[in-house]
Protein backbone atom coordinates (compact mmCIF):
# COMPACT_ATOMS: atom_id res chain seq x y z
CA UNK A 1 0.00 0.00 0.00
CA UNK A 2 2.82 2.50 0.79
CA UNK A 3 4.30 1.66 -2.76
CA UNK A 4 0.86 2.55 -4.17
CA UNK A 5 0.85 6.08 -2.50
CA UNK A 6 3.58 7.05 -3.33
CA UNK A 7 3.60 6.27 -6.52
CA UNK A 8 0.36 8.11 -7.02
CA UNK A 9 1.97 11.39 -5.04
CA UNK A 10 5.23 11.43 -7.46
CA UNK A 11 2.65 11.07 -10.86
CA UNK A 12 1.01 14.48 -9.11
CA UNK A 13 4.00 16.40 -8.91
CA UNK A 14 4.77 18.77 -11.96
CA UNK A 15 7.91 20.73 -12.14
CA UNK A 16 7.50 24.38 -10.93
CA UNK A 17 7.68 25.52 -15.02
CA UNK A 18 4.71 23.35 -16.32
CA UNK A 19 2.89 24.41 -13.47
CA UNK A 20 3.20 27.93 -14.38
CA UNK A 21 3.00 27.28 -17.91
CA UNK A 22 -0.27 25.81 -17.41
CA UNK A 23 -1.09 28.83 -15.12
CA UNK A 24 -0.44 31.70 -17.61
CA UNK A 25 -1.63 29.48 -20.14
CA UNK A 26 -5.12 29.28 -18.58
CA UNK A 27 -5.55 33.26 -18.30
CA UNK A 28 -4.35 33.76 -21.76
CA UNK A 29 -7.24 32.02 -22.78
CA UNK A 30 -9.45 33.55 -20.70
CA UNK A 31 -7.98 37.20 -21.53
CA UNK A 32 -8.54 36.04 -25.39
CA UNK A 33 -12.04 35.78 -24.72
CA UNK A 34 -12.70 38.50 -21.98
CA UNK A 35 -9.81 40.94 -23.12
CA UNK A 36 -10.45 42.88 -19.77
CA UNK A 37 -7.25 45.18 -19.02
CA UNK A 38 -7.10 43.49 -15.02
CA UNK A 39 -6.41 40.36 -17.05
CA UNK A 40 -3.62 41.99 -19.33
CA UNK A 41 -1.78 43.09 -16.16
CA UNK A 42 -2.25 39.88 -14.05
CA UNK A 43 -0.95 37.91 -17.06
CA UNK A 44 1.76 40.76 -17.38
CA UNK A 45 2.52 40.09 -13.78
CA UNK A 46 2.56 36.48 -13.50
CA UNK A 47 5.19 36.45 -16.03
CA UNK A 48 7.22 39.06 -14.52
CA UNK A 49 7.55 36.82 -11.57
CA UNK A 50 8.13 33.80 -13.76
CA UNK A 51 10.89 34.87 -15.19
CA UNK A 52 12.59 36.48 -12.06
CA UNK A 53 12.08 33.39 -10.60
CA UNK A 54 13.65 31.29 -13.11
CA UNK A 55 10.62 29.17 -14.11
CA UNK A 56 9.90 30.66 -17.02
CA UNK A 57 12.14 31.45 -19.87
CA UNK A 58 13.26 34.66 -21.38
CA UNK A 59 11.90 33.27 -24.64
CA UNK A 60 9.10 32.31 -23.66
CA UNK A 61 8.50 35.40 -22.17
CA UNK A 62 9.38 37.30 -24.59
CA UNK A 63 6.91 35.67 -27.13
CA UNK A 64 3.61 35.48 -24.28
CA UNK A 65 4.85 39.68 -24.82
CA UNK A 66 4.58 39.28 -28.26
CA UNK A 67 1.45 37.75 -28.07
CA UNK A 68 -0.21 40.03 -25.65
CA UNK A 69 0.40 42.75 -28.21
CA UNK A 70 -0.86 41.09 -30.75
CA UNK A 71 -4.11 40.61 -28.98
CA UNK A 72 -3.93 43.84 -28.05
CA UNK A 73 -3.98 45.78 -31.10
CA UNK A 74 -5.91 43.31 -32.76
CA UNK A 75 -9.92 43.97 -32.75
CA UNK A 76 -12.49 42.27 -30.81
CA UNK A 77 -16.04 41.96 -31.99
CA UNK A 78 -18.77 41.34 -29.25
CA UNK A 79 -21.61 40.45 -31.56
Amino acid sequence: MANHSQGASTHTQNPPSHVVTALIGAKLIAYRVNRKPEQLHQLLGMARMATALNVLSYHDHDQLLLELERLCVEEVSHD
